[in-house]
């Protein structure tokens, strides 16, 4: 016997929103009432005259797939869709739209009715609790578990399509030390500031992320070795010169990095972080404040 429900109504429609109607034959809009203008932000309903063709009005759709569903679906051979999308308004504002379709009657004829709803706030919702379930908050950097997955989608395309690709693995120098002299609120502040330093050091295709504690990792997609290593040793310099504030005055820190290149097309993304790592506790046993490739520690020094 099957069990069915029981349905009770919100009394506080938490969720609830007004939807709009887009009445489309083939795609050129027959009917959209009110509320639908007021969700993408055109100030008023336009008359049937100036109703546009809906397919240029979608953003990168397939003219020709788009057709072929409209006609599969009105000669029953497909099931009517839900899908939602992103739409620009006149003044500039993004809204996040839900359409779900229907065939209808309008004036006698068969057309497809989309009922629309604004999703806008709870998809922001949604992307605010994303972002803050991948980003390490005192740092503003991925986090480690996202990363992990960044790290091993980035390295796959590296050896897919045959380009390098390059890891720097980086510590910030004697941070215990500063903890232990001035207290956690300073060596919070050295995490801010040289988080800080980074991103405005690293290009826009590059990545990002704080590894744990004082290690940080950052991802060099299309980047030699060579073009790495100049990077991470321009990038130890800008932190040398940064002034940490604090109560007691300025501090200074100091940091050492490993570098690590994709050369095996074969390596794990385990493999190649490995590797850097292993440069990284080279730079740290040797001194500290430096800049050491993962050959350096493999390849016996001619001295």
């Amino acid at each position: 016997m099957i069990e069915f429900p029981q349905i009770h109504l919100d009394p506080d429609n938490t969720f609830a929103s007004d939807f709009g109607i887009l009445i489309h034959d083939e795609f050129k809009i027959l009917y959209v009432d009110e509320n639908l203008c007021n969700i993408i932000g055109v100030g008023e309903v336009p008359n049937d005259m100036s109703l546009p063709n809906l397919l240029n009005l979608i953003v990168d759709i397939n003219p020709d797939l788009a057709l072929a569903h409209y006609h599969r679906l009105m000669e029953g051979l497909t099931r009517p869709r839900v899908q939602t999308f992103k739409v620009t308004k006149p003044s500039g504002k993004i809204a996040h739209v839900l359409a779900a379709e229907s065939i209808v009657h309008w004036k006698g004829e068969m057309a497809i009715q989309l009922a629309i709803i604004d999703i806008t706030e709870k998809y922001n919702d949604f992307y605010q609790l994303e972002q803050q379930a991948s980003i390490d908050s005192l740092s503003g950097l991925t986090n480690r578990n996202r990363f992990e997955s960044i790290l091993s989608s980035e390295l796959a395309k590296a050896q897919k399509y045959n380009y390098p690709i390059s890891c720097l693995y980086i510590d910030i120098d004697d941070f215990k030390l500063i903890n232990d002299s001035y207290g956690h609120q300073a060596g919070d502040e050295v995490i801010r500031l040289f988080s800080q330093c980074c991103k405005s050091s690293i290009r826009q295709s590059d990545f990002i992320g704080r590894w744990g504690g004082e290690e940080f990792v950052i991802l060099l997609p299309h980047t030699s070795h060579h073009f790495a290593l100049l990077l991470a040793e321009r990038l130890r310099w800008r932190v040398s010169k940064l002034d940490v504030l604090i109560p007691e005055g300025e501090i200074n820190f100091t940091i050492s990095i490993g570098v690590n290149t994709l050369i095996d097309a074969t390596a794990l993304p385990a493999t190649v972080l490995h590797q850097a790592d292993l440069a990284l506790a080279y730079a740290k046993r040797h001194g500290k404040d430096q800049v050491i490739s993962y050959e350096k520690t493999i390849i016996p020094s001619n001295s």
